[in-house]
């Protein structure tokens, strides 16, 4: 993978230097609404360690991916709305992408205890994490069940995270066939890369990795495959805008940065309890 550019390192350093100053300027434990707090405090650990995974800065980004599960586990406790389970989600989530295997059969027990389709959404829908539930627990046949309401929305214009192929990709780890995992990652990587080139302004976190395809990469290899390895290249070189304009001045409006990542991160693909 290319190396960042000097002007692409001043500008992902100024944007993780200011998450850093507004995870120690923040308190949960007396905000109104601490389970926002508390999430939001989760969110800003993660996109930090991963800014700084980025710059490779692996110390401070392992720092920072240590904060996020204790306090998304806060945001859970926290939450008071018996119909929002989107913290539960975001647990799942954050444990899967950072490897607790401990939390993730908490959090996969839970969810398919809880069951509820509708249900206020963590970035997907709830139905995606359910299905990853299911095949966290080796449960593969009741996963391949919910591939029919999974393929309703990939064909929705409306929604933004489950995207065509997924649903191949699924299939493709489910049964060990290599094609069919090939097909599904390079399906949502073309739509993630066609929606970051697009991007008017600067990148989100969730921009710099591809999601949908690391968290089944995660959940395949419990199952014994190695979806990467299947999936052929997945560098990209993306561009983003600089994230705080007014800050910089210097910058002209329409500078972009180039962003040489891996769209299914190592610093996912490491078990840390």
């Amino acid at each position: 993978m290319k190396q960042l550019p000097d002007d692409t390192k001043q500008e992902l350093s100024l944007q993780l230097q200011s998450v850093l100053r507004k995870n120690e300027s923040s308190d949960p434990a007396s905000a109104v609404k601490k389970a926002w707090s508390y999430n939001g405090r989760a969110g800003g650990a993660f996109v930090g360690g991963l800014k700084a995974h980025l710059l490779g800065d692996s110390q401070l980004s392992e720092l920072l991916f240590a904060e996020v599960n204790p306090n998304a586990r806060m945001g859970v406790a926290e939450n008071t709305v018996s119909h929002d389970n989107s913290f539960q989600y975001a647990l799942f989530s954050y444990a899967l992408l950072l490897g607790y295997q401990d939390q993730v059969d908490e959090s996969a027990a839970v969810l398919l205890a809880l069951n509820i389709p509708n249900d206020i959404r963590f970035r997907a829908p709830p139905e995606f994490y359910l299905m990853l539930a299911h095949l966290w627990r080796g449960e593969t046949d009741a996963a391949i069940q919910m591939l029919d309401s999974i393929e309703k929305l990939e064909s929705k214009k409306s929604e933004f995270y489950i995207q065509p192929g997924l649903s191949t990709l699924v299939r493709g780890v489910v049964n060990n066939e290599p094609s069919l995992m090939k097909e599904g990652a390079r399906l949502l990587f073309d739509k993630h890369l066609h929606t970051t080139k697009y991007f008017r302004t600067a990148l989100e976190n969730n921009h710099y990795f591809c999601e949908p395809v690391t968290l089944l990469t995660i959940v395949g290899r419990k199952l014994g495959v190695d979806v990467k390895a299947n999936i052929g290249d997945t560098t990209a070189v993306l561009k983003t805008k600089t994230f705080s304009p007014i800050d910089r001045p210097e910058i002209p409006a329409k500078k972009k940065f180039e962003v040489p990542v891996d769209l299914v991160p190592p610093c996912f693909l490491k078990k840390r309890g």
